[in-house]
């Protein structure tokens, strides 16, 4: 699906020269910010802005660090012409505007009109259909504004033409100073220790803070989405970081090691740490004006990292002033209890010092491992290569070799016990799934290195990031195969026994898998790796195919959506699947067990009284006074449930019942209709009644014709008895006429 999504983006943005953005109209069920209602002055076609000036922007590395500017040109775009969209009644979006300047890795900008404001500086980010976003936190920033950050004005679902599919449009405000780093097109980008304090790190230590204080943090900090808020380029602040998942758009430099070996989609949601050590990440490179290990690829980066620490990878053959040695050195921590958060950096900004760091020294090996052509001397090390060569990985283990290493070089006999006691269970499933090699080494290198994300097969994750995995997973390739097995080996467990400590998160962590396992194993409607899926994602629009050009990520919004469906869909299918039923399984919040084991039930009649019973619970809990076309929809589908009753007269009188209600919309009345307790007593009495007498009458016939005797036989006999009475009386007549004549 995903696929065919890029695709569509690819197509469009070919037609217009421009990235591609998404939406249109008033979403689902996304009310407007103030109820506003739409005259019809706000119908008529709006007359489009001014076409805005497309600045060039300077390319950027991976890291953050812009390239030089090779004098590119790009003319203002505006080869298609789409009308404005609509947002939440207020907002004109122009899918011929592009700005590109101002595009995000997963959404694309676009120029902005507000109806009330007219004069507003204001531009919308379009998201990817197909990617998760933060929605959660939208409605958080919506309500709150925080220091340091690009402020957010609204966001809501809309139909975005140039795809033809709804997504989310998210207001900002207008960066009006533009991007960061293009202020550095004609030089190095670099700020000394002075500017750095007062331009930098105080801002983003705000943002940090204050977003820390509403229990998210923002995972995506890095120079290329750093803006300033004037033109006279006095206020900087943070970019968006709602568009994508956290952490998916960071490069791995930016990403602390427990996160950065974690595929894009699995780094987790991270904490105020995670952003503390991306920010000694760009004070590092501001001060340097570059990237001091852009040498090295990804691999090798983070496999320095593990083997001297980060800020020897990055600072030890650099010269850093002293002033800056110490709060680089807090920010860069590979230990997250050992980082600098936002009070300390703020301590450090008001002249407090801090004690230097006693960091007790990582035990060296007495030799190297040799392992994948490399000298691997931290255990750390080691399962990240493990991890990238599972069939050499398994022969290693296998042999003994990593297990005589620890004890001999590095002294951990604890540890070496324990992937000996690995060993053996997994002999002992050889042939299985549990014995497979993809789960042997991914639970070495869970040993190895307990605080790095689970790898399994090409899969790595943090355990908090596991559900935006799954849904990444899913909305790209369009199947479970992978989380599926991680459940059911029961892997997320393993990691988190490994753990030296049991937090409160941990536990709570623990008991949501074990959930997870529980409804991954029931095949029934409602459950399954579908019901997983909304459970560990609640911001997640419902997936069925039957609401693809539709945006319902609210429970509020499914009947409203799926009631307008029942319009453009082939009305001899059904209006429910897996997907719908975990989607509501997971939304609304009452008891459903009967209505989906109905639901799922083998007998068509007994499934159709299962749908139309879960509707019905839902348009009367939910108050929808009207549901026409969902009621029209379940009418049509009825047949086998009206069979179920005995009497023809009551099967009749049901079918003719239907049209009225059916144009009453409502279902809760077609329920009671179709499945009435009384109605439903009365029949079967009658029907019990009627078989009673029926066993009457038959046992009547029976006696009548006797039993226990051959009956044709007997049937014969009758037959000669009634013929010869028959010839008597005819014989006694005749004698008597002839006796009469001769008297006379």
């Amino acid at each position: 699906m995903a696929n065919a999504q890029d695709q569509a983006v690819e197509t469009a943005e070919d037609q217009s020269n421009a990235p591609v953005s998404v939406e249109e109209g008033v979403g689902i069920g996304m009310p407007a910010s103030d109820g506003h209602d739409a005259t019809p002055e706000d119908t008529a076609p709006p007359t489009p802005p001014s076409t805005p000036k497309v600045t060039v922007k300077s390319n950027v590395t991976a890291s953050g660090i812009p390239e030089p500017d090779r004098g590119a040109s790009q003319p203002a775009l505006d080869a298609v012409q789409f009308p404005a969209v609509v947002l939440n009644n207020r907002y004109l979006i122009y899918p011929s505007m592009a700005l590109p300047e101002l595009n995000s890795p997963q959404a694309m900008a676009y120029a902005v009109e507000d109806r009330r404001e007219p004069g507003r500086q204001l531009f919308a980010l379009i998201c990817k259909p197909g990617l998760p976003i933060r929605t959660r936190l939208m409605r958080e920033l919506k309500d709150q504004s925080i220091s340091g950050m690009l402020p957010l004005a609204d966001f809501g679902a809309i139909f975005w033409p140039p795809i033809e599919q709804t997504t989310t449009g998210i207001i900002f405000e207008r960066p009006l100073g533009g991007r960061f780093l293009d202020s550095f097109v004609d030089r190095p980008a670099r700020m000394n220790e002075y500017e750095l304090g007062r331009q930098l790190l105080e801002p983003v230590s705000q943002a940090i803070a204050e977003l820390s204080a509403t229990d998210y943090a923002h995972r995506a900090l890095r120079l290329d989405n750093m803006f300033y808020m004037d033109k006279e380029k006095r206020e900087l602040v943070v970019g968006e970081c709602l568009t994508s998942p956290p952490g998916f758009d960071q490069p791995a430099i930016y990403e602390p090691l427990d996160r950065a070996y974690a595929m894009p989609s699995g780094r987790g949601y991270g904490m105020s740490y995670d952003d503390m050590y991306a920010l000694g990440t760009m004070t590092v490179f501001l001060l340097l004006g570059y990237n001091p290990i852009a040498r090295l690829d990804d691999d090798e980066m983070l496999s320095a990292k593990a083997e001297f620490g980060t800020y020897q990878c990055m600072c030890g053959n650099e010269r850093i002033p002293i002033a800056l040695i110490e709060p680089i050195r807090g920010l860069l921590s590979d230990e997250e209890l050992e980082r600098w958060n936002a009070e300390a950096l703020e301590q450090w900004l008001n002249g407090q010092k801090k004690t230097p760091m006693q960091r007790q020294p990582a035990t060296k090996p007495k030799s190297a491992f040799k392992f994948g052509g490399r000298d691997h001397r931290t255990t750390r090390s080691i399962a990240h290569a493990f991890s990238k060569n599972i069939t050499e990985a398994v022969k290693t283990v296998k042999s003994g070799k990593i297990e005589q290493w620890l004890r001999s070089s590095l002294g951990a006999t604890e540890l070496a016990d324990s992937i000996t006691a690995l060993l053996a269970t997994s002999k002992a499933h050889e042939g299985t799934l549990d014995g497979a090699d993809e789960v042997l080494t991914c639970k070495v290198c869970i040993l190895l290195d307990p605080h790095a994300p689970i790898r399994y097969k090409n899969y790595s994750f943090r355990p908090d990031g596991f559900g935006i995995a799954m849904a990444v997973e899913y909305l790209r390739k369009g199947n479970f195969q992978i989380p599926g097995e991680i459940l059911a080996r029961d892997l997320l467990n393993y990691w988190i026994v490994a753990q030296h400590s049991r937090t409160p998160d941990l536990t709570s962590q623990d008991r949501t898998f074990q959930t997870l396992r529980g409804f991954a194993k029931i095949s029934e409607m409602g459950y399954g790796l579908e019901r997983c899926l909304y459970e560990l994602n609640p911001s997640l629009p419902c997936q069925s195919p039957l609401l693809h050009t539709t945006y319902v990520d609210h429970i509020d919004d499914f009947l409203g959506a799926i009631d307008q469906v029942a319009d453009h869909t082939d009305t001899r299918s059904r209006p429910m699947d897996k997907h719908i039923a975990a989607f509501i399984a997971t939304h609304f919040k009452y008891d459903l067990s009967p209505h989906l084991k109905a639901l799922t039930d083998s007998k068509e009649e007994t499934s159709l009284i299962g749908l139309l019973s879960l509707y019905a619970l839902m348009q009367w809990r939910m108050k929808v006074p009207t549901l026409y076309g969902l009621s029209s929809w379940l009418g049509g589908l009825l047949s086998p449930a009206i069979g179920t009753y005995h009497s023809r007269t009551t099967r009749r009188k049901i079918e003719q019942e239907i049209p009225a209600l059916v144009r009453q919309g409502s279902l809760p009345e077609l329920f009671d209709l179709i499945d009435n307790a009384e109605r439903r007593h009365v029949d079967s009495t009658d029907f019990e009644e009627a078989q009673i007498a029926f066993a009457h009458a038959e046992a009547e016939i029976e006696s009548t014709a006797g039993e226990g005797v051959d009956q044709k036989k007997n049937a014969l006999q009758v037959g000669e008895r009634a013929t010869a009475m028959i010839a008597l009386t005819f014989s006694m007549i005749a004698t008597t006429i002839i006796v009469f004549v001769n008297y006379l």
